[in-house]
């Protein structure tokens, strides 16, 4: 294993701002936290995964902490020796130094007989060498009332507790949180779901659903190109609440007390 860890110097709550390419954060918001904690590892002990963790930095200053993990170069890639070939998978280029016994069907790929990839996970056989399948890791715990911004290419982000504020820029990778008060997501592959949202929202992605299972805010603005939108509005809320889908359906319940605007234009509004 691989590991670098940072406890904040600055007692209480933070905000946070992680930038990494690939893998999953996972934060936990503890009350009786006193100081943040971040644990950035993988399984892997060398290799493009295992820099990018060694090379991780953390910029602190005064209640904001900065965390960045380089670009591990991998896209998601891995590295496999089988039956004297090398084949090394990365980005959206694949580069074969042996094409005999290679299928590629539906994203599952097999060399030699062996099935290596399937459904998009690494499956390696038992005789296959695999170099740099790891994957990367970050671990939070934040003290209340902190705030979370990531940026990232390739990963999911989980959150369990209330935040003050979350803000997520995503190319590919699903957002999945309990209680906040200011929603900010952009995603272009990946689900937003949603327990609480307290004061704002706004969440937009151009592959998935965004659900929010109980709105009070006072000023809502929810979209996505294909995939549904589901939102929950409590006595609480008030202003504007606006949900939008080019395919999809939109359902928005107890909201008849708010300035609520829809539109789909393949799906139905309910």
């Amino acid at each position: 294993m691989t590991q670098k860890n940072r406890t904040a110097a600055h007692a209480g709550a933070i905000e946070l701002e992680v930038k990494v390419s690939n893998g999953r954060l996972n934060v936990t918001v503890d009350p009786h936290a006193t100081q943040a904690q971040v644990t950035v590892h993988t399984t892997d002990t060398e290799g493009p995964i295992a820099e990018a963790v060694t090379n991780t930095t953390f910029t602190e200053n005064g209640t904001k902490l900065h965390v960045v993990v380089p670009d591990d170069d991998t896209n998601a890639g891995a590295v496999f020796s089988t039956g004297g070939s090398v084949f090394s998978f990365g980005g959206d280029s694949m580069v074969i130094g042996s094409s005999s016994g290679v299928v590629i069907s539906g994203g599952d790929i097999t060399i030699g007989g062996r099935r290596i990839v399937s459904g998009g996970s690494v499956v390696a056989d038992q005789g296959t060498v695999v170099a740099g399948s790891g994957t990367l890791t970050i671990d939070v715990t934040l003290p209340a009332s902190s705030s979370l911004a990531v940026k990232t290419k390739n990963a999911e982000t989980t959150v369990r507790g209330d935040l003050k504020s979350l803000t997520v820029d995503a190319r590919n990778g699903s957002v999945q949180t309990e209680g906040v008060e200011t929603l900010e997501t952009e995603t272009h592959n990946g689900s937003v779901l949603v327990d609480r949202v307290d004061i704002e929202l706004e969440a937009s992605t151009h592959n998935g659903s965004i659900t929010i299972g109980a709105y009070n805010g006072q000023r809502g603005f929810a979209r996505t190109h294909n995939g549904d939108v589901t939102i929950t509005a409590t006595p609480a809320s008030s202003g504007r609440l606006a949900a939008r889908t080019h395919n999809g359906n939109i359902r928005v319940r107890g909201a008849n007390h708010l300035d609520r605007k829809t539109s789909t234009h393949n799906g139905r509004v309910w």
